[in-house]
């Protein structure tokens, strides 16, 4: 994160919740970073993946990040384009019961390398500073809404200073509203008035959590 970004965000925080101590909201900063990026995917990445040819079936292939994160969920799988190709390959069928083991749909017949796209959240432990890890552009971008699931979260604590339930109420509802928002901005690619992304016929969608179902995104 930014330095300045955090530093605001915390600011913000502290002028609504007297006596609150940074450790305490750096706690629920976590949990509020786990919701937003569950709730929106709006962090994911692209890992590579070589499948030998002729793999046995139901073989399970272990999927990184190379952040420090955790895989929330499998958002699709794409044969990883040619030289001269642009755009994405065909779509390959996969699942993923457990964040991180990839299980394909139909063994390849000769090697092939897959473009695996995970949704990705926060994981522990934290910084030495005591901040969760998560990309810098993330808070430039969505500052409102982690501030109202921080304020939401930190009022909802019973007998403290700072505990409010109606503006808990207030400000969780304002987080969610945002969140889904972010989810369907990331769908549209961050493209104003942009429709969805169509994705190729006959690509089935996955479930909602944890990308259980052949196929696509969720």
């Amino acid at each position: 994160m930014a330095a300045a970004d955090i530093t605001r965000l915390m600011n913000n925080a502290r002028d609504r919740l007297a006596g609150a101590t940074d450790p305490l909201m750096q706690r629920e900063l976590f949990n509020v970073m786990d919701e937003f990026f569950k709730g929106s995917n709006v962090w994911n990445e692209d890992i590579e993946l070589t499948v030998p040819g002729m793999d046995p079936a139901n073989t399970v292939y272990q999927v990184t990040s190379s952040s420090p994160s955790l895989i929330d969920k499998l958002l699709w799988v794409f044969d990883k384009p040619t030289s001269t190709s642009t755009g994405r390959g065909s779509p390959v069928g996969a699942a993923m019961a457990t964040p991180g083991e990839l299980t394909l749909a139909s063994q390849p017949s000769s090697d092939k390398v897959y473009v695996v796209t995970v949704a990705l959240t926060v994981q522990d432990p934290a910084q030495r500073d005591g901040y969760v890890s998560f990309p810098a552009w993330v808070l430039a971008k969505y500052r409102d809404a982690i501030l109202d699931g921080l304020l939401g979260n930190m009022m909802s604590q019973p007998n403290k200073p700072w505990t409010n339930t109606q503006l808990s109420v207030f400000h969780m509802r304002k987080f969610k509203n945002k969140t889904a928002s972010a989810r369907v901005e990331w769908t549209r690619n961050n493209t104003y008035r942009q429709q969805a992304w169509a994705f190729p016929q006959g690509f089935s969608r996955g479930s909602q959590r944890g990308g259980t179902g052949w196929g696509g995104p969720v």
